[in-house]
Order: structure tokens, then sequence, then C-alpha cells
């Protein structure tokens, strides 16, 4: 994940059922983004939890991993239930959209 000006925040994943997925600040501080719903290595995470909202919304993130000739296919569902404004919504989609190119990316170079 990276801030609106490109620099990465400190995410922190605990991969196991009711794992956080959380932003760290240091110091005991930061921002509760979601819990592990589902962990199937490796083919399945999901999160369930209110992410970068700080207002009242609960999403589900997933990521489903298939192999598939030459590579592997990343499919990527994220719903959400609550409050969100048009603005955020559209800032959602370019967000996703952001993230998962960076990933494509870093697939790529690891190759």
């Amino acid at each position: 994940n990276e801030t609106p000006e490109g620099k990465p925040l400190n995410m922190k994943i605990e991969p196991w059922p009711g794992g956080r997925w959380y932003r760290d600040l240091g110091d005991g501080n930061g921002h509760f983004w979601a819990h592990v719903q589902a962990i199937k290595r490796p083919t399945l995470l999901e999160f369930a939890g209110p992410l970068f909202a700080s207002f009242p919304l609960v999403s589900n993130v997933q990521y489903r991993l298939s192999e598939v000739n030459g590579g592997t296919l990343i499919a990527f569902r994220h719903t959400a239930l609550g409050f969100i404004s048009e603005d955020h919504r559209a800032g959602m989609n370019q967000g996703w959209s952001s993230m998962n190119e960076r990933v494509r990316r870093q697939a790529e170079l690891n190759r």
C-alpha cells in the first residue's frame, strides 16, 4: 500500500485465521484494517474489516489464486456494506487498481 504521494505504508499481516491486517505506525500506534477471515495456502487469502475507512463500513476482500499457463492468475474481489460516498467509491477503484498493478509488477520481477 502507498500514500497518495507514493510513499509506502508500513502494513503488517498476521497470516493465520483471525490474524490482523493493520498499518503499524510504531510505539503501539496504528490503524486496524481487517482480520484474516480465511487463508488456504496457496489459493485463497480473505479479509473482513473496515479497511481504510473511518466511517461505518465493513468490507470483504478476497484474493483467489489459480495456476494458469505460464503463471498465476489472481482473482480479486472487494465488496463493502455501509456508508460510502461517491468520492470514496471512486478513490477505492483507483486505489485497488494501483495496488493490484504494483503486485503484478513485483510478481513479474520475481519470476
